[in-house]
């Protein structure tokens, strides 16, 4: 019986080689095709549509550029005609000798000169300016155009500026005449336009093109003063600025200009098809010619000839690795790597550093606290009892817990010159620095200095030790918080958190800085003197002392320093530039001096008082009208924000300047509240708080305040007596104060509010309770810093006045008999 052999068959499982050659391919091929769908996607939907939209705005801001061009050269040619008439010969000659017939004349050739505008008025000033002026008689629609005929009787040439006046926008041109040989403007020419005047320029160029808008911006509102055609997609949108520095042109291409201006992908997605083709023919063509070659090396490998010749790369390696393995059977298996895998983790040692604990300074927290401390817009007590560095300490750790919870890492601290306050400023910093913050001390400044500094250096926060106006046994802390001034609530949550002892711990670091010369090169860049004016300054030997006479000297102020030298008994007056007493200083010396004006600033400097020439003092909200009629003018529709204790004249002023009156609670912390949530402008209270929004950053600053009252004053008219004359005056209260108790005066005025009984008035409870009564109003609030309860009436008469104090004294009588009135 003859053995056969068995023939193996040929198996038909693809080696494990072949299996990795053909996934290594078809993951390159993928790849490949990923790749290139990146870039062909990249070259289809960004960088040619990024071409296409460069083309668009490119053609666009060269439309806008045109019509910029052409606005510009129309306000030019207005211009140059109306310098002209102000230089001619016969003009100067009919207002030098007064003659009213020839002056006619002119006003005729004025109107020949200029038959696009809807008014053209020769208008007389006199040395007295607009002072001399009548706005009725003059035919003046608004503040607006007063405004610039307040600056041309300087001598200075004004921006057109448009308004909206019958609901149409009107803009006017204004230009002086000024007499050879003097030094104030005799008359100015007063030009106005109207809407269809700017239409007909815009409507110059194709409009079909797009949108033009020609638009006054002035801070951070907007008007849109003239407009033409309709806009195709607002992302193209682009502007252009005019001559005219609030004015610009901002143009919207339509939709055919962008169609037009557009690229078509089509061709790149046909080249990618293309090469998505090549790739994948090139890898199927690869992938037979290796797997054939791989069959042919594998055979190679596996015959038992000496010389093998390979066709691929590795086999001859692989073949004397094999043959090797052969001729060593003893050598041990490696072994299988293990299933689970070994993570080494690299350890992180992070160093921290020991927390200044209260303990380490000798220093406890307390477990109660003085309760009236927390008041409603700063904490404020007697400085060795209540204000102790227990205390302090432990408002200092609860304020920088609270900075940590709004990701404030540095806080700015100042404080002012009451002898307590330097100690309170350094257990104020332990505490600081107890929670982990950084402490950037800016030394001995006026609160403003410190909202400043929040404001220039790295850091929202910052805290004042500070009494303010209170006798010299008070001290005080107010606190910004992320650029917020904590008020009310935020004030008894830092109380919460002592007493539960919720902190945050660390060591922050201590850095000194100077910012005194910021601050003084900041508000030298901002207000400018058009001449120098004398006036004396009463700083009540408070911390304001210390920085207000350089900066006024600065300025170009003739300065009369008074009582600058800072002294925290306050040996001269009690720096509190509301009672009429201690301004009497202040009053004789701007007599002796015969100046312009007198200043006078409360103990930390965010509170002014002023003096006229003649030595009348000057209620805060008589002089918030000057300043908000210089605000609204340059800002129409501008927020205006005063307080519940200021005149009601306030309400039909504003408006009539084209502002929106606000009347908010007393309180700095409050006010700037509402500035931030308003967006105002322009704020005041009654007690001497002025905030500017407008070229500043919005907190009460009464050196700030001081210095843009004098621009005005020095580009205006210097007599503040004769500015102030133009407003209505009604007969009005200082502030009354009825003494009580801390406790008591809340009670008190919780019981007025409940049940009041005034008749028709119209009651407001804001902040207290104000009535208001068709010819007067009263008020009645609890003070926020001294056990008091605060008065203040005004009225058309003084029947009215007596009327309306009665009644509120004897619904108060009817709460607390013993209530003492001085009134």
């Amino acid at each position: 019986m003859t053995k056969q052999k068995k023939k193996l068959a040929p198996s038909n499982q693809p080696s494990k080689a072949e299996n990795k050659l053909t996934v290594s391919l078809r993951n390159a091929t993928v790849i490949s095709l990923v790749v290139m769908l990146c870039i062909f996607s990249y070259l289809a939907l960004i960088e040619r549509p990024g071409i296409s939209q460069t083309s668009i705005e490119s053609q666009s801001q060269s439309y806008a550029d045109n019509q910029v061009a052409i606005l510009n050269q129309a306000l030019t040619q207005l211009r140059l005609r109306l310098s002209s008439l102000a230089l001619s010969p016969k003009l100067l000659l009919a207002l030098e000798q007064e003659d009213e017939a020839a002056i006619t004349t002119m006003r005729q050739e004025l109107q020949r000169a200029f038959p696009e505008a809807t008014s053209s008025r020769i208008i007389t000033l006199g040395p007295l300016g607009i002072a001399a002026i009548n706005k009725q008689r003059s035919k003046l629609r608004n503040n607006i155009e007063l405004d610039l005929l307040r600056h041309v009787s300087n001598g200075k040439n004004v921006e057109p500026e448009a308004y909206r006046f019958n609901d149409e926008w009107l803009f006017s041109l204004a230009e002086p005449v000024i007499n050879t040989g003097r030094d104030y403007a005799s008359a100015a020419l007063l030009v106005s336009l109207d809407e269809q005047y700017l239409l007909s320029l815009l409507g110059q160029l194709d409009n079909s093109l797009g949108q033009t808008q020609l638009i006054q911006q002035f801070g951070n509102k907007q008007h849109i003063i003239a407009a033409i055609s309709q806009a195709g997609q607002d992302k193209f949108t682009v502007s252009a600025d005019a001559s005219v520095s609030q004015w610009k042109i901002q143009f919207t291409p339509s939709t055919e200009l962008i169609n037009q201006s557009g690229h078509s992908a089509t061709t790149l997605w046909i080249m990618l098809a293309v090469a998505a083709i090549t790739i994948a023919a090139t890898a199927a063509s690869t992938h037979r010619t290796l797997s054939k070659a791989l069959s042919l090396n594998l055979d190679i490998l596996l015959k038992k000839a000496k010389n093998k010749t390979f066709t691929l790369p590795g086999f001859a390696a692989a073949s004397a690795k094999v043959g090797a393995a052969v001729r060593s059977p003893d050598i041990a298996p490696i072994a299988a790597a293990p299933a689970s895998t070994l993570m080494v983790v690299e350890e992180t040692i992070v160093a921290i550093e020991e927390p200044v604990a209260a303990e380490q300074s000798g220093l406890v927290i307390p477990t109660e606290l003085p309760e009236n401390i927390f008041r409603a817009y700063d904490i404020r007590g007697l400085a060795d009892s209540e204000l102790t560095d227990e205390v302090v300490h432990a408002i200092g750790m609860a304020i920088g817990s609270e900075a940590l919870d709004q990701g404030q890492q540095s806080i700015i601290i100042a404080a002012d010159g009451r002898h307590s306050s330097p100690r309170i400023r350094d257990a104020m910093m332990q505490g600081l620095r107890a929670s982990g913050r950084d402490v950037i001390d800016i030394g001995n400044q006026p609160t403003p200095l410190m909202y400043f500094a929040t404001h220039q250096l790295s850091t929202q926060s910052g805290v004042m030790i500070t009494g303010s106006h209170n006798p010299a046994e008070y001290n005080g802390i107010k606190i910004v918080i992320a650029g917020r001034a904590l008020s009310d609530a935020a004030i008894q949550a830092l109380k919460d958190r002592i007493l539960s002892q919720n902190f945050a711990s660390g060591n922050g670091e201590y850095l000194s800085q100077d910012v005194e010369r910021s601050y003084i090169d900041y508000i030298l860049n901002d207000v400018a003197i058009a001449q120098p004016l004398k006036i004396v300054l009463d700083a009540g030997n408070g911390i304001a002392g210390n920085i207000a006479p350089t900066l006024f000297e600065e300025l170009g102020c003739d300065v009369i320093p008074l009582f600058c030298d800072v002294d925290g008994d306050f040996p001269n007056h009690h720096p509190d530039p509301t009672v009429e007493a201690n301004l009497e200083d202040l009053k004789r010396t701007v007599a002796e001096h015969q100046a312009d004006l007198g200043i006078a600033f409360d103990g930390d400097g965010d509170r002014l008082g002023v003096i006229t020439a003649s030595g009348k003092s000057v209620p805060a909200d008589r002089l918030l009208m000057l300043l908000a009629q210089d605000v609204v003018s340059r800002n129409p529709g501008a927020d205006i924000l005063f307080d519940v204790k200021c005149t009601r004249n306030l309400n039909s002023l504003i408006s009539n300047y084209g502002g929106r009156p606000i009347m908010w609670k007393s309180g700095h912390s409050f006010m700037k509240e509402k500035m931030q949530e308003t967006g105002a402008l322009l704020g005041g209270e009654f007690s001497g708080h002025i905030f500017f929004k407008e070229r500043w950053f919005g907190f009460d600053d009464g050196m700030y305040a001081a210095a843009r009252l004098v621009e005005i004053l020095s580009t205006t008219d210097p007599d503040l007596d004769m500015q102030l004359a133009a407003f209505p005056e009604t007969i009005c209260s200082p502030e009354l104060k009825v003494a009580t108790s801390e406790q008591q005066k809340f009670a008190i005025i919780e019981q007025l509010v409940a049940k009041p009984d005034f008749g028709d008035g119209k009651l407001s409870t804001l902040d207290g309770l104000r009535v208001d009564f068709v010819d007067g109003w009263g008020l009645a609030r609890a003070s926020n810093t001294t056990p008091m309860l605060i008065l203040r009436f005004e009225a058309d008469t003084e029947e009215a006045m007596v009327r309306i104090q009665d009644q509120f004294k004897d619904q108060l009588h009817k709460i607390d008999n013993s209530l003492q009135f001085g009134f």
